[in-house]
This record gives C-alpha cells, sequence and structure tokens, in this order.
C-alpha cells in the first residue's frame, strides 16, 4: 500500500510536478522504496512519524519520475547531436543514455529524501547512516 496519496501530494506536500494519472505508480514505487530503507519500520509509523513517511514518500515519487524521465529519454532510440561544424559542415551523433553520474546522482537524492524527513525520527534510530566528511579548513 502506499503511504500518501495525490490529495495529500496536492495540498500537504504542495507538489505539483506529478500528475494525478502517474502519482499512483510513482507513490507506489516510492513506498517501497522506503518500506524496503526502513526495514519494514515505516509501517508502523504514526502520527508525526506518520507524517514525514507520507513527506517522504512524496519527495522519493517525485525523485521517481525525474528517474522515469531520464530512463525513457535515454532509451527513446532519438540520437543526440554530440558535435557540429560549419565550415564544411558536419554532424555527428552519439547513442542516448544514462551516465554512471546521473544514476548516482538519483541514488543519493534518494538517500537525501530519507535522512531529511526520517533520519532523525526515534523509530528509525541507527538504521540511516550519516556520511560525515572531513572539513577542509583545519586550523593550523
Amino acid at each position: 500500500m502506499a503511504y500518501a496519496d495525490y490529495d495529500f501530494y496536492l495540498n500537504e506536500y504542495l507538489g505539483d510536478a506529478i500528475t494525478g494519472e502517474d502519482f499512483p505508480r510513482l507513490s507506489q514505487r516510492a513506498s517501497d522504496y522506503i518500506r524496503s530503507a526502513t526495514k519494514g519500520l515505516s509501517d508502523r509509523a504514526d502520527g508525526l512519524q506518520l507524517e514525514a513517511v507520507k513527506k517522504c514518500a512524496c519527495a522519493i515519487a517525485d525523485i521517481l519520475l525525474d528517474e522515469s524521465i531520464m530512463t525513457a529519454s535515454a532509451f527513446s532510440g532519438e540520437q543526440a547531436v554530440s558535435s557540429e561544424t560549419v565550415g564544411g559542415w558536419s554532424r555527428s551523433y552519439r547513442a542516448p543514455s544514462v551516465s554512471s553520474a546521473e544514476v548516482s546522482y538519483l541514488a543519493e537524492r534518494k538517500r537525501e529524501a530519507l535522512l531529511l524527513y526520517l533520519g532523525e525520527l526515534p523509530a528509525f534510530a541507527g538504521i540511516f547512516k550519516v556520511r560525515s566528511y572531513p572539513c577542509p579548513h583545519r586550523r593550523g
């Protein structure tokens, strides 16, 4: 079962990227992602924690929309222009693809949504490990 419905997406989360037709599919996939990431604990959320789970589902649904658009354009069969030369006119094409950087970027956005909405909630304590980066500003 999806955590958020389209009414919540529009009126509580204040989303505007996903259509009513696409929302059930994306919301279900986002809910499955959250359920997996929280090892099922999200199913037991209530009150303010359930509100956070619903917002997280909406945020991840938005990311999944971006992911589906990116994937659709990569596998559309349309070739992208990679270079053009004007003098002695020439045009080179490349096969569309999704780069590993784009895949990593989308994965990181999903992780950030989990941390933003669920990372500080007691029900999910210890599930999400926050990365610590060394501070480049050292006093010496």
